[in-house]
């Protein structure tokens, strides 16, 4: 054999292993794969801003394996946007006499918001926990599925359950690369396929946060992460200085019969009461009892799905106070941006009122559930359109406006993108300069509708303790700490019961975005005012008690949304109403 052929073969030897890589089929990498366990901190990057002179400042983000930075200029007292890389944005403000910055990150859909402490006199520092927990707890699992030759879906899964899952999307392979990106955090995922094995890169725009070695995975996935028992306490929630005066249950002064309280801890632990995740009971202003279980805590934010429902109504009931609205008698059609009026030509849409939106009485075929057909403007269909607005305002009515109540989320996402439209400034600092700061909430998360703005219909993310304030909020007729922040008139309207909601079971009474239901221990019936969400996210307001329950739960492919309802009737009322 002469050189020129032994060349050629050793060339094409070491090619053979490179070109298999690249030409092998997507089929022979489909099923589970592992990695090790993740470092606590992987994503929780640190985001600092150092201020460099009276004009520039330096924005940084830093990583277990890196940082980027980017220098920008500022003036005091006014708002200032930051890119730090294609699709990672910053939207901060900072008063000097302020010790705080506070601000908006973003690279997905949600926008989290950061209030950034002093590190030294001229820095100020935040973590950053794209995956809602600051400490991590899990491998991460991926199930690559549907591949036939180069296509193929790619899913991210892990066994932290504070944090509610990837929605992974834009699959792509080029070679033995592969890539995708979760739609939710923004977080990207790069990966190399190799013999039994896949490296797998995470970035947060071009911030790399770690590399995993993924092998596959000998058995079907299991996420179920084991949490140890919450035992019962009867001692005093912890103060945080956020705002929430605790007491325990003996300072009280009440006849409380604790063995409810026992009992109810007992079957959540037991799994009895299913995927319950916080209680928090607050009376007379003070908080009494709080308790989390299955791995949840009280710093990481929860899922509130509708339960935020309410809050959009207390932001509608702001800008009436503040007269960048009128009154719940404007009609919709003009407060729309023109682009959308010529959509409402038919008499009946053009009566809609924004007190029709608040009490799902638009008369819009937007039903959520409880009918055997589709609704046109349900959530679940005008959510997968390219353009919400339009779906839900060409969707043909079903009644007039005002008649009949039908509970569907498109109703309050047209207040949303009414309040868009008439506001002067973003609606995220809206909501934070005029709700969420006077309350002193802060590590919280807004979901974005098709054009950016927060979603009015669901997808806030709060710490049960900060849901307990607004709910508190609304027992004290809109004011808090001796400062009125929504007005009297606004509560007092939210809670009057309008009309019934037709399409659900329970033929509930609806106030602006507010239940209304009632609950019976021994011979007493008790009226509750109530925030509701998918899942089980309750706030439950009872006046007669003067008492704010909060609790978070997980039930959300059972059908067991209303075991917080259970959890009132038969654990928590009977301890407070002993005679």
């Amino acid at each position: 054999m002469t050189f020129k052929k032994i060349s050629i073969n050793l060339f094409l030897l070491f090619l053979f292993p490179f070109w298999q890589a690249n030409a092998q089929s997507m089929k022979a990498y489909e099923g589970h794969w592992q990695s090790e366990l993740v470092q606590p901190q992987t994503f929780s990057p640190t985001l600092s801003i150092q201020f460099l002179n009276a004009r520039y400042a330096l924005l940084k983000l830093s990583g277990l394996h890196g940082s980027i930075q980017q220098q920008f200029s500022y003036e005091k007292d006014k708002p200032f946007e930051v890119k730090l890389s294609e699709g990672l944005v910053f939207r901060g403000s900072w008063n000097e006499g302020e010790k705080a910055i506070t601000g908006f990150i973003k690279s997905g859909q949600w926008f989290y918001h950061l209030r950034l402490l002093p590190h030294t006199k001229m820095e100020f520092t935040a973590n950053w926990n794209i995956l809602l927990a600051s400490q991590f707890r899990s491998p991460l699992y991926l199930s690559i599925e549907n591949a036939n030759g180069e296509n193929f879906e790619a899913y991210a899964f892990s066994s932290e359950v504070r944090y509610p899952g990837f929605f992974c999307y834009d699959f792509k392979k080029s070679g033995s690369h592969i890539s995708f990106r979760d739609f939710r955090t923004g977080l990207a995922f790069s990966g190399k396929l190799q013999n039994q094995r896949i490296p797998l890169q995470i970035k947060i725009g071009k911030l790399l946060l770690a590399t995993f070695q993924l092998k596959p995975s000998a058995r079907d996935l299991d996420l179920k992460l084991s949490a140890k028992p919450t035992h019962y306490s009867n001692k005093r929630p912890r103060q945080l200085n956020d705002g929430l005066s605790t007491l325990s249950l003996q300072e009280t002064g009440l006849k409380i019969d604790e063995s409810y309280l026992q009992k109810m801890v007992d079957s959540i632990n037991a799994n009895k009461i299913t995927n319950t995740h916080s209680v928090l009971i607050a009376k007379n202003n003070k908080l009494l009892y709080e308790a989390y279980f299955g791995g949840y805590d009280a710093t990481t934010p929860h899922d509130m799905r509708s339960a935020s429902k309410s809050i959009s109504s207390a932001l509608i009931g702001i800008a009436i106070d503040q007269h960048i609205l009128r009154d719940t008698a404007q009609k919709l059609i003009d407060l729309l941006p023109s682009s959308y009026q010529n959509l409402m030509q038919e008499p009946r849409k053009q009566a809609i009122s924004l007190g029709n939106l608040l009490t799902m009485s638009s008369g819009i075929d937007a039903v959520d559930f409880g009918i055997k057909r589709k609704s046109v403007a349900a959530e679940d269909n005008y959510q997968s359109t390219l353009d919400w607005t339009k779906t839900v305002l060409t969707a043909p009515m079903i009644n007039y406006p005002g008649s009949h109540a039908n509970y569907g989320s498109a109703n309050p996402y047209l207040l949303g993108l009414v309040l868009a439209h008439q506001l002067k400034q973003s609606t995220l600092n809206f909501i934070d300069q005029n709700l969420y700061k006077p309350l002193a909430i802060s590590n919280y998360i807004i979901q974005q509708d098709e054009k950016a703005n927060p979603y009015f219909g669901g997808g806030i993310f709060m710490r049960p303790r900060d849901m307990l304030k607004f709910g508190l909020l609304y027992a004290n007729k809109g004011q808090w700490q001796g400062q009125q922040i929504v007005s009297k008139a606004w509560v007092n309207s939210s809670f009057k019961n309008y009309l019934t909601l037709e399409n659900h079971p329970e033929k509930n009474g609806y106030g602006f975005l507010w239940w209304h239901y009632s609950y019976k221990v021994g011979h007493r019936i008790l009226e509750s005012i109530e925030a509701r969400g998918a899942g089980g996210q309750y706030i439950i307001i009872l006046p007669a008690l003067d008492m704010v329950i909060v609790i978070t739960s997980g039930n959300f492919r059972n059908g067991r949304v209303w075991q917080p309802e259970k959890v009132v009737e038969n654990y928590i009322l009977p301890a407070f109403i002993t005679n």
